[in-house]
């Protein structure tokens, strides 16, 4: 069905702002060294983790919609 579509869209859309985000989040935050802080280490690991449990969530609808079809 056409519901499919929609959500995957929206997954795909909400993936890469995430990723966007995560990569401004590092820019920000990473120092002259180019290194990150422990406390800031921990945010981006956790974002970064979202945007892979994002990616893996766009592949199973995928999946489904092929399946559906």
């Amino acid at each position: 069905g056409g519901t499919h579509m929609n959500t995957i869209l929206e997954m795909r859309e909400k993936r890469a702002k995430a990723w966007e985000d995560t990569k401004a989040f590092l820019d920000e935050k990473r120092g002259k060294d180019g290194l990150l802080s422990a406390e800031d280490t921990v945010v981006y690991d956790k974002m970064e983790a979202d945007v892979v449990a994002l990616g893996k969530e766009v592949e199973r609808l995928e999946h489904q919609a092929v399946i559906d079809r």
